[in-house]
């Protein structure tokens, strides 16, 4: 059985986390605190300390790349999901990058803002600094205090989604493709915290509502 390594809020291992749970495969969870990576690196033998981390058997595959989506990549050949097509190869390419840069950027600070002050000592600390280190100084404080206008922000970067599915019921095929996922996988980071709720946008709320229920294969 399949097991991943995973952070519960991450949005690369929620997008994983659902491609797996909608295509009924089998596997375990094993949360990690963010500063705890040996059992991602004795799983990789030190090629990898990154989640998602899926373990099959003897082997261990993280996303080692920008935008390269390793991990779903695997399990799309592995249970010949057709996650990929080839003719949307480059549309994918596209929407992935303003999904994992444009939207994530604004999606994790407010996310963060609610979810570091409520880890433990020794992992709260370690994420504060990490993401100093990245952002700078009190970063996680700013954050806290712009949640309303990263909120707005967030809502405005969803708007061209709602818009391409006003006449599709998935992005770009009349199933959801892997930047189905991706998304999804963004959308519930910014929601994981409990406090914060999906914008008013008809379509894509309608979308996430499929998202979060339907299978690909019906």
């Amino acid at each position: 059985m399949l097991t991943l390594i995973q952070f519960p809020w991450s949005p690369f291992c929620i997008t994983v986390r659902q491609i797996l749970e909608q295509n009924g495969i089998p596997f375990r969870l094993h949360n990690i605190p963010f500063h705890e990576r040996a059992s991602i690196i004795k799983a990789t033998n030190g090629r990898g300390y990154t989640v998602p981390c899926l373990v099959d058997g003897k082997q261990a595959i993280c996303d080692v790349t920008d935008y390269g989506q390793e991990v779903s990549r695997y399990v799309d050949r592995r249970y010949e999901l057709n996650l990929f097509p080839k003719k949307f190869e480059g549309i994918q390419l596209i929407l992935a990058r303003y999904i994992e840069n444009d939207l994530e950027m604004v999606g994790f600070k407010i996310n963060d803002s609610y979810i570091i002050p409520t880890r433990p000592l020794v992992e709260r600390v370690m994420l504060i600094r990490h993401k100093e280190r990245k952002f700078g100084k009190g970063c996680v404080q700013a954050w806290t205090a712009q949640r309303k206008d990263l909120c707005r922000q967030f809502a405005e970067l969803l708007k061209p989604f709602d818009n391409m599915l006003a006449s599709s019921p998935f992005l770009i095929a009349d199933r959801p493709l892997f930047v189905d996922y991706d998304l999804y996988g963004v959308i519930e980071n910014y929601l994981f915290n409990g406090k914060t709720k999906l914008p008013n946008l008809k379509h894509l709320r309608r979308w996430h509502r499929i998202m979060a229920t339907a299978s690909p294969k019906n």
